[in-house]
C-alpha cells in the first residue's frame, strides 16, 4: 500500500501509470473497506482458517466503496 498526500503527489510518483487511476482510495474509504470482519477480526485465533467465511463481506464492502470498479474486483478463473 502506497500513501501519498494528495493526487498531485501520486501522478507525480516515478512509478505512477494511468491504469492504477481506478485504484486510488482516499483515506476514508480504506478506513472503510478495513471496518470488516476480514481485518477487525485479525486477533481472532481463527483468523486464518475462517479467512474464506470472511472474504464475501470484504468483498461486498469493497465494491460499494470503489462503486464496483473491475481494478478492484477478483480476477476471474
Amino acid at each position: 500500500m502506497n500513501l501519498f498526500r494528495s493526487e498531485e503527489h501520486m501522478r507525480n510518483w516515478q512509478g505512477f501509470t494511468e491504469d492504477a487511476v481506478d485504484g486510488i482510495l482516499t483515506l476514508d474509504e480504506a478506513l472503510d473497506t478495513m471496518s470488516t470482519p476480514r481485518h477487525a477480526d485479525r486477533l481472532n485465533g481463527r483468523y486464518i482458517s475462517g479467512a474464506p467465511d470472511l472474504f464475501p463481506a470484504y468483498l461486498e464492502r469493497m465494491m460499494a466503496v470503489t462503486n464496483s470498479s473491475p481494478f478492484w474486483a477478483p480476477p476471474s478463473k
